[in-house]
């Protein structure tokens, strides 16, 4: 009997060893964590020198010209949301520069003539300027099934407003003509 109970207990010593020694399961767990974290950490450390990487080669002069290509961009955008608004000279600054009327094909166009610049982020410059936060409120309330006067109330704006925003963003493909959203409308909400 006394040499079973010895048994369990080097069997127990033994698994103690195994397990909490410095080469045991749970040490493994921690450092391959740590691993992980440090994985983590050297792609984006790689991912922020490619960025830097990308932009050495690129003189004063292509930056300034960069420049003025990323304000035109804002330009053309403020110029688009103005146009949909009922300005006749923004649409017709418009029309004569890229040959559209207002309305998701011209955006499309606006921002395929910037071929520098990353997709996701021209998409992500012209949600946060045609958009904007009061549209994103009027998006997720429209989302949810709410009224547009609900959805105005929610945003903090007056009706006519949240009415303005709600046609330019159907203008834009944002929303359809049902008031739903679209693929584009559930990207800007991101």
């Amino acid at each position: 009997m006394w040499v079973e109970a010895l048994l369990v207990v080097i069997i127990l010593l033994l698994l103690g060893i195994i397990l909490f020694s410095s080469g045991g399961i749970a040490r493994r767990r921690v450092l391959s964590r740590q691993v992980d974290s440090l994985h983590k950490e050297m792609q984006r450390l790689q991912n922020a020198n490619e960025a830097l990487r990308s932009s050495m080669g690129v003189g004063a002069e292509t930056r300034v010209k960069r420049f003025g290509d990323l304000f035109e961009l804002v330009r053309d955008l403020e110029a688009l949301r103005c146009a949909i608004a009922g300005s006749s000279t923004c649409k017709r600054v418009l029309t004569q520069k890229y040959g559209m009327d207002p309305g998701p094909e011209l955006l499309k166009r606006i921002l395929a003539a910037r071929l520098w610049m990353d997709s996701a982020v021209k998409w992500r410059l012209a949600d946060e300027l045609l958009v904007g936060e009061v549209g994103r409120n009027i998006l997720l309330s429209l989302n949810s099934g709410a009224p547009i006067d609900r959805a105005a109330s929610k945003a903090g704006v007056p009706v006519t407003v949240a009415r303005g925003q709600v046609r330019r963003l159907q203008v834009l493909g944002y929303l359809d003509n049902r008031i739903a959203l679209t693929d584009r409308g559930r990207e800007a909400l991101i």
